[in-house]
């Protein structure tokens, strides 16, 4: 029987770790589990859902790799059994979008949609340092005010400027979407275990597996790729840094293989271990009151949930310790450190001086010094 589960996200909810995963133990998973995770290549699945929506992501979806979702859908058409794809870039598609990927699945017996799903407290802080870490330098209060506006708002007509959230968070609006091709039971929920609450056994990996009907122990390999937090001061430092390099002012991709693979994925990552910024107390409040509404909403979708719908609460009895905003002197050190390591660290765009070369630049450092010393003696 052919089944294709579409692994659509949410962003920030264990994506990395699951399709890293589902990548290193593929073997394993065809052998053992009759599970197909497709693609030549692991950037396969993020190709083959920006071209699903060319009209959104017009730079991402570039001709020399338009071939990654047929050569994927060849291979699912080929396998009998059960196969997965997955990419956060689903989470917003449009209905036509959705229309236009179900046609492709045609083929097989059954499709099934998973939402991946975390609690608004972890979230709100998470999805705005990502914001960050791709070049957008708003701060974390106009960000969570554009949060708070923009689920009920009319953005044409309010005339706000959108922070990026919502296309991608609002978990009961994405249901809703998908059920207009899929009935209740084909739509996953799962939920990542509240913070501190995970037990051995009902981790992020074990519900997944559970919904794809897989023995988790039949894929035991870990994953090498961490999408690890930055701290409040090193987001803070960055934040500061992007109002300096905005689109306007640097290439594309600059940004992305500089300020984002080097500056961030080396330097920040590899210095610095405070805490990443967290939220208020009278912030928490709001996320609180926001996720009950959020939970009420699916909950009447009547979709397949896994874990349970209280991971999503966000508990005010908690005492739970975040790390404020930076101040300057913090943001301003996390930049220095992450520089200092980057100086360190980075290749040498020359060839290594010879035993020759450095001797002489020895003798004419010497040379410069007496030079100056002589101007100030006295004659």
């Amino acid at each position: 029987m052919s089944i294709v589960y579409v692994h659509v996200g949410l962003p920030k909810t264990g994506t990395t770790h699951l399709q890293d995963r589902l990548w290193v133990n593929r073997d394993l998973a065809l052998e053992q589990a009759d599970l197909l995770y497709p693609g030549v290549t692991m950037e396969d699945h993020f190709h083959a859902a920006a071209h699903l929506q060319p009209d959104r992501y017009l730079d991402w979806a570039t001709p020399d790799r338009a071939g990654a979702w047929p050569r994927m859908l060849a291979q699912m058409k080929a396998w009998p059994g059960t196969s997965v794809i997955s990419h956060e870039l689903y989470a917003n598609a449009k209905p036509e979008n959705i229309a236009k990927l179900m046609d492709d699945l045609s083929f097989a017996d059954e499709v099934h949609v998973i939402l991946t799903v975390r609690d608004l407290a972890r979230q709100l802080p998470s999805v705005w340092q990502e914001n960050v870490k791709n070049q957008r330098p708003t701060s974390f209060e106009d960000f969570l005010a554009s949060v708070g506006r923009y689920r009920d708002a009319d953005p044409v007509h309010d005339g706000f400027v959108e922070e990026p959230f919502w296309e991608f968070q609002d978990y009961p609006a994405t249901v809703r979407k998908w059920s207009a091709v899929l009935p209740p039971e084909r739509i996953h929920l799962i939920t990542v275990p509240a913070a501190g609450t995970a037990t051995e056994g009902d981790g992020l990996w074990e519900r997944f597996c559970a919904v794809l009907d897989v023995d988790p122990t039949t894929m035991p390999k870990q994953g090498e790729r961490h999408n690890s937090s930055l701290s409040a001061a090193q987001t803070e430092f960055l934040r500061q840094l992007n109002g300096r390099i905005q689109p306007k002012d640097i290439d594309g991709w600059r940004y992305e293989w500089i300020v984002k693979r080097r500056f961030i994925g080396e330097a920040l990552r590899n210095t610095g271990s405070g805490k990443p910024l967290g939220l208020t107390a009278a912030q928490r409040v709001w996320a609180a009151e926001e996720s009950a509404k959020l939970i009420d909403e699916v909950r009447e979708s009547g979709c397949s949930i896994t874990g349970t719908l209280d991971d999503l609460r966000v508990d005010l009895s908690v005492d739970v310790s975040e790390a404020p905003p930076a101040t300057s002197i913090e943001a301003l050190d996390a930049g220095l450190d992450a520089l200092a390591y980057w100086i360190k660290t980075m290749p040498n765009p020359e060839p290594k001086p010879t035993v020759t070369t450095r001797a002489r630049d020895v003798a004419r450092r010497v040379k410069r010094r007496a030079v100056g010393l002589r101007g100030r003696l006295p004659g």
